[in-house]
C-alpha cells in the first residue's frame, strides 16, 4: 500500500457543517406579495398594457416565457455534487453486473467458502471525528496508533469489519483517496468508479490499494453498506445490518448507497440481508406553475400565488408528515419559464445529485406558449420518461390543462402527456381537470392558478402519490 502519513492532512482540519437539502420553491421566497404585472417590472420585465391588479394578459405572459433563455449555470458544488452522486451510480451498477453474472453462473464462484479460506486478514479499524462528524478508517495498525496518540477529535470505535491485506482468489483491490478540500477519505472497489474519480474530481488525491475485498457475495462474506453524508460531503461505511437500518431510518443527511463491497465475516451465509426501508425522493420537474413564485430562468422575478401557499411547499412539508417517516422529502427543481428540452438538458445531472425514487414530469406549459412543434415536446418528454425508467424511478406525467389556444390545442396536448405516460409505465394525470376555469382559480391567462387553486391541487397530486408510499 502508499498511504500518505494521515497526521500530515488531517491535524486543524474541522468543518462546521450542516446537512443542506434544496426542496420545495426553487426560487427566493421573499415576502412579496405582488402579483404577475407589478411582479414583471420590478426586475426589469415590463407589465402589460392595460392590466390592472397584478392581473397580466395572455400575450405579456407568452413574451415574458418566451426569452429563450438558457437555465442558469450550475455552481461549482452542484456540479461536485453531480459528479460525486454519478460516482457512486457507476458503483452500484458495476455490482449489480458481477452480481448478476454469479447468478448467472450458478451462484459465487467462492460460495460455501470459510473465513479460514482466505488468508493474510486484517481487521479494518473506525474513528469519528467530533470536529466534523465524519468516520475514519484505516486498516494500518500504525495509522490507527498514531490517530489515537496525536489527534485528540478522533474517537476510537475499534474494530470495524475485516479484509485481506493481500491478493487472492475471489477477491479484488479497494482504492483509497483523499479528498483534500473536505479531509475525507474515501474507498471504492469499482474500476469505473476510480477512473471516474480521476478524471472528474481532482480534489480525490489517490492513495492506492487500502486492502483487498470481494465485489460479489458469498459464504463468509458479509455486505459492507455505504452512505454519503450530504452536509458532511463525506463517505459513512457500515458492516452492521442493525446501524444500517438506523441510520437510513433517522439520519437524513446520509443517503444510502447500498453495498461497497464484501468483508470477511466466518459467520456469514452469503444470503443478501432485506433491502432496509428506503427514504422517498420525489424529484418534480416543472415550470411557474409549479414553482409559483421566484426568480424565473430570465433571473426577473415573477410572484402570483402568495409565498408558503403554493402546492409544491406544502406538498413538501405533507409527504414526510403523511408518511410517517422523517427523511422523505420533495425536491422541487422547477423554474418559471423552463422548457422541455431545459429538463432534457440538466435531467441526468439531477438524477446522479438526488437520487429520486419518483419523477413527477410537469413540463410542456411553456412549450406551449411558444408553439413549439407538438412532436418535439412529446420526444422531449419520452427521453426524460425513459431516463428516469432506467434510473429506477416511479414516473408521473403531470397536466396542467392548457386552454389558451382552445380546446382542440389543449386536447392535444393532454394526447402527448397520456401517450408518454403509457409508452413509459407511467401515472398520467391532470392536476387542473377538477377546477373550474373561473376567476376564482385563474389569472386572466387561463393558465396560471391563484391562491384559492393551490390546496386542490397539492391533494390532488398526494392522492396520485399516495399509493407508492
Amino acid at each position: 500500500m502508499n498511504l500518505l502519513p494521515l497526521r500530515s492532512r488531517l491535524l486543524g482540519q474541522a468543518f462546521a457543517l450542516a446537512c443542506v437539502f434544496l426542496t420545495a420553491c426553487g426560487g427566493s421566497a421573499g415576502n412579496d406579495h405582488s402579483g404577475p404585472a407589478q411582479a414583471l417590472s420590478r426586475q426589469g420585465g415590463q407589465a402589460p398594457a392595460g392590466s390592472s391588479d397584478g392581473q397580466a394578459t395572455m400575450d405579456a405572459w407568452a413574451r415574458f416565457n418566451a426569452s429563450g433563455a438558457p437555465l442558469p449555470e450550475a455552481s461549482e458544488e452542484e456540479v461536485l455534487e453531480t459528479r460525486t452522486g454519478h460516482a457512486a451510480r457507476l458503483n452500484r451498477s458495476e455490482l449489480d453486473t458481477k452480481r448478476a453474472q454469479a447468478v448467472r453462473t450458478g451462484g459465487s464462484q467462492f460460495s460455501g467458502l470459510t473465513r479460514k479460506a482466505y488468508t493474510d486478514q486484517i481487521p479494518v479499524y473506525r474513528f469519528y471525528n467530533g470536529s466534523t462528524g465524519a468516520h475514519f478508517f484505516t486498516a494500518s495498525g500504525a495509522e490507527r496508533d498514531q490517530v489515537i496518540a496525536t489527534l485528540p477529535q478522533f474517537q476510537y470505535e475499534g474494530q470495524a469489519f475485516v479484509v485481506s491485506r493481500s491478493a487472492q482468489p475471489g477477491l479484488s483491490p479497494v482504492h483509497r483517496f483523499y479528498n483534500t478540500a473536505r479531509g475525507v477519505h474515501f474507498f471504492t472497489i469499482s474500476e469505473s468508479e476510480k477512473a471516474y474519480i480521476q478524471a472528474n474530481l481532482p480534489a480525490y488525491q489517490y492513495e492506492g490499494i487500502a486492502y483487498h475485498a470481494s465485489a460479489t457475495p458469498g459464504a463468509g462474506l458479509k455486505p459492507l453498506f455505504r452512505f454519503y453524508r450530504l452536509g458532511a460531503k463525506s463517505h459513512f461505511y457500515s458492516g452492521d445490518l442493525g446501524e444500517r437500518n438506523t441510520v437510513v431510518e433517522n439520519h437524513c443527511d446520509y443517503r444510502y448507497e447500498g453495498t461497497a463491497y464484501y468483508v470477511i465475516d466466518p459467520s456469514a451465509s452469503g444470503v443478501e440481508p432485506p433491502a432496509p426501508h428506503t427514504n422517498r425522493t420525489v424529484l418534480l420537474i416543472g415550470d411557474s406553475l409549479t414553482q409559483g413564485y421566484g426568480y424565473g430562468v430570465t433571473n426577473e422575478w415573477f410572484s402570483f400565488v402568495s409565498p408558503g401557499q403554493v402546492w409544491s411547499q406544502t406538498l413538501a412539508a405533507a409527504i414526510p408528515a403523511r408518511t410517517g417517516h422523517g427523511c422523505d422529502r420533495l425536491v422541487d427543481v422547477s423554474l418559471g419559464g423552463m422548457q422541455t428540452h431545459h429538463g432534457v438538458e440538466r435531467l441526468g445531472g439531477w438524477l446522479d445529485r438526488y437520487w429520486p425514487s419518483h419523477i413527477i414530469l410537469a413540463q410542456g406549459t411553456n412549450d406551449a406558449w411558444q408553439s413549439v412543434d407538438m412532436d418535439e415536446i412529446r420526444g422531449n418528454l419520452n427521453w426524460m420518461a425513459q431516463a428516469g425508467r432506467n434510473a429506477g424511478a416511479r414516473l408521473y406525467v403531470m397536466d396542467f390543462l392548457f386552454y389558451p389556444r382552445g380546446d382542440d390545442y389543449q386536447r392535444e396536448l393532454t394526447s402527448t402527456y397520456q401517450w408518454v405516460a403509457a409508452a413509459n409505465g407511467a401515472v398520467y394525470f391532470s392536476a387542473t381537470g377538477h377546477l373550474p376555469r373561473s376567476d376564482t382559480y385563474y389569472f386572466p391567462d387561463d393558465v396560471h392558478l391563484r391562491d384559492a387553486a393551490q390546496p386542490s391541487i397539492m391533494e390532488t397530486v398526494w392522492s396520485v402519490l399516495q399509493p407508492s408510499f
